[in-house]
């Protein structure tokens, strides 16, 4: 062998093959209100407030002014007007606001007394209606009672530039140099939604190629490192950004390719990881994202211990879309 002190590094212990589909589809970390409409029928005033993407509710009465107040969250966007006139049935405007980041208000101003009202939820809203009345009676929301729309969760397939640096010093006696940048495939699925926390299941992989020369032998000798990892990523989504940080094994191929002998082996070992994804209103199917990365896992060859683990840098592109 070229170096007694050589590890060989590299050969595929999994592949993740993630393919970047042709449509992006929305990832759901936030809704957005796209208007508030009202109509007059069947005796009855209705007001509409359209929501796109999942959400939660509630909703209250304030006094003095009296006023009907709904929360909506977690949303990302308001593409409404702050306040809509209506004057009618008892209701005088409709304001929209965001009093906190993750969470838009939705204000009715009533007159006094109030009309009675019911607050309805829909699949891609809330629906306020307001009957004529000169009590100030509140009916019980059917809200809880309506089948909700099924959780979306979101699926990231992305690429990324990883530059990797190997710990083990020993790795620069024969390649003169320990990092290297080569491409990244990741795979995340979520599979929990807490509110705007959530846990996600997360697959990484790429492979690390290193050339050099033996400083014993002068002979051409050349290093893969393949690591996979398998993590558990706890993410909090809110606007347009989600960080996170994740931990999980990871199984670390490696070879040695030399005309005095070929080394292949495996290592496991375990990783550690805090990013962030961040996508622009105008592409919300579409992340950016960076991270850092550090994995630990050590081969032994001829009774030496190597590390073939160390930190890494990355950055790129994902795709959101809502396969479940």
């Amino acid at each position: 062998m070229s170096h007694p002190i050589l590890l060989k590094t590299a050969a595929l212990a999994g592949v993740v093959f993630l393919g970047f589909g042709a449509a992006a589809a929305e990832a759901g970390n936030g809704a957005r209100i796209l208007s508030v409409q009202h109509t007059v029928q069947a005796g009855a005033l209705e007001v509409f407030i359209r929501v796109e993407g999942r959400f939660d509710f509630r909703f209250f009465e304030l006094q003095g002014p009296k006023r009907l107040v709904i929360d909506l969250s977690p949303v990302e966007g308001v593409e409404v007007p702050e306040e809509t006139e209506i004057g009618t049935y008892g209701v005088l405007r409709v304001r929209t606001g965001r009093p906190q980041t993750g969470t838009a208000r939705v204000v009715i101003d009533l007159e006094d007394p109030a009309p009675i009202h019911l607050i309805n939820r829909k699949p891609d809203g809330i629906l306020a209606v307001f009957l004529p009345g000169k009590t100030a009676v509140s009916l019980p929301s059917p809200a809880e009672t309506e089948p909700r729309p099924a959780e979306r969760r979101a699926t990231l397939l992305g690429l990324s530039l990883v530059n990797k640096s190997l710990s083990d010093d020993r790795f620069q006696v024969v390649f003169g140099r320990r990092t290297g940048t080569v491409p990244g495939v990741e795979l995340s699925q979520d599979i929990l939604r807490l509110g705007s926390w959530g846990l996600a299941a997360a697959a990484e992989y790429h492979r690390l190629s290193l050339e050099g020369q033996s400083t014993l032998t002068a002979v051409a000798t050349s290093v893969t490192v393949s690591p996979l990892e398998l993590a558990l990523r706890v993410f909090y989504g809110q606007g347009a950004f989600r960080p996170y940080v994740s931990g999980g094994i990871v199984l670390c191929a490696y070879d040695e390719l030399s005309p005095l002998r070929n080394t292949t082996g495996r290592a496991t070992g375990f990783g550690l990881q805090g990013g962030l994804y961040w996508g622009p209103a105008f592409s919300r199917g579409l992340k950016a994202r960076l991270y850092v990365k550090w994995t630990k896992a050590t081969a032994v060859e001829n009774g030496l211990e190597v590390s073939l683990g160390g930190t890494e840098v990355g950055a790129g592109l994902a795709l959101a879309l809502n396969i479940l």
